[in-house]
């Protein structure tokens, strides 16, 4: 197994956190309005009701940019909100709370599996011209799903190492919106797995970015930012899957039951529990050589000012909760009203509890991170503020 920390952080180049945004839709979707609109039953027959939703998902409701009643997705001319605008907005969050005009942006590093567009990562285009980017500015595009930020904390990392001084924005969003249109309804419906209700009913739309800058560390301040962040992949894990539109399964007129979303909510709640303990377990082992050297402490989960669990689903983070032995006052949990924003969830708490006080300048936070991508991924980061 290759370890894939970055000894290099806070040693020679310190990867400091300036800055961090959000953008979440007005619009709260129910249980009610979506079981409305598919319909799920039992297999004996049953409808599934909002209270099962809330026992089994721990979801009350989400953040959706779609009239399931009318079903109905604006155009962006109209007002509609796709992946890009949500990035958009949260990244000009950051960089506003940063104090960091776009054209000093060195590098970006874009998270998200539901882009405007899926080819040549031309999604770019639109970001780069409304942000106001400068023409060479390094752009990174991760495909990738909940855990996706782990990847794009390292690439941000690395490229700020080799750059420095040099400045990153890392935006995650996610767009579920823009799959749930009235043409694909019957997809959902009556998919054959009997489980195409699920991702309406999980996945939501939002974004998250924060905005960092490498510079020469200095030995007479204490650390900030980055101190650590490892990943590891699971490719025999499928958790979503979305077949069609690839080379391998090019789009046709046979296929297009195959452009929907599909979560295996079954092997989320099987593998969720395993992959958050690698990930605590990965935490430890580094923590010797990747944190104390520069914060002084032991591991100890009380060391840690607040834990960023990937909101997955409310049932399986308190699960997490308990099973790893964290404090619940420093875990917050946002899924029960957001839903599963992918890899935003976690950059959307910090920039919640930043706002409000929760954390402050020099407080320690850990990430801890599992989702779909390139099978399954699972990871961790800690961070100084």
């Amino acid at each position: 197994m290759t370890i894939s920390t970055m000894p290099r952080l806070a040693s020679e180049v310190s990867v400091s956190l300036l800055g961090v945004g959000s953008f979440l839709p007005d619009r709260r979707v129910s249980n009610e309005e979506i079981l409305e609109y598919l319909r799920p039953v039992r297999p004996d027959g049953r409808p599934l009701e909002p209270e099962w939703v809330v026992r089994h998902l721990g979801i009350h409701e989400r953040r959706l940019d779609y009239d399931f009643g009318g079903r109905h997705k604006r155009s962006r001319a109209d007002g509609g909100l796709y992946d890009g605008d949500l990035a958009l907005r949260a990244g000009r969050a950051a960089l506003a709370d940063a104090g960091v005009d776009a054209a000093d942006v060195d590098v970006m590093v874009d998270v998200t599996t539901t882009p405007d567009m899926i080819a040549c990562q031309d999604h770019f285009r639109f970001l780069m011209a409304e942000l106001g980017l400068r023409r060479d500015v390094d752009l990174v595009h991760h495909n990738l799903g909940c855990a996706g930020l782990s990847a794009g904390f390292r690439t941000a990392a690395s490229s700020l190492l080799a750059m420095a001084p040099a400045t990153a924005l890392v935006v995650a969003s996610n767009c579920s919106s823009g799959y749930f249109g009235p043409d694909v309804h019957d997809f959902y419906y009556k998919h054959q797995s009997g489980l195409g209700w699920l991702a309406p009913m999980m996945f939501a739309d939002g974004a998250g970015a924060s905005v960092w800058r490498s510079s020469p560390s200095d030995e007479g301040k204490p650390p900030t930012g980055l101190l650590s962040v490892r990943n590891e992949t699971s490719p025999d894990i499928e958790l979503v899957t979305y077949p069609a539109g690839g080379c391998l399964h090019h789009t046709n007129a046979s296929n297009l039951a195959d452009h929907v979303f599909l979560m295996d909510g079954g092997k989320v709640a099987e593998v969720f529990p395993p992959l958050m303990a690698r990930n605590f377990q990965m935490l430890e082992e580094d923590w010797p050589t990747t944190v104390k050297p520069f914060t002084g402490a032991d591991f100890d989960v009380d060391a840690v000012a607040r834990w960023y669990l990937h909101q997955a689903n409310g049932v399986v983070v308190r699960q997490a909760i308990e099973m790893l032995g964290l404090p619940p006052e420093r875990v917050p949990i946002s899924v029960d009203h957001y839903g599963n924003t992918s890899a935003a969830s976690t950059l959307i708490l910090l920039d919640e509890d930043r706002r409000a006080g929760r954390v402050k300048e020099g407080d320690l936070v850990v990430f801890l991170w599992i989702g779909a991508g390139n099978g399954a991924m699972n990871g961790y980061a800690v961070v100084v503020l």
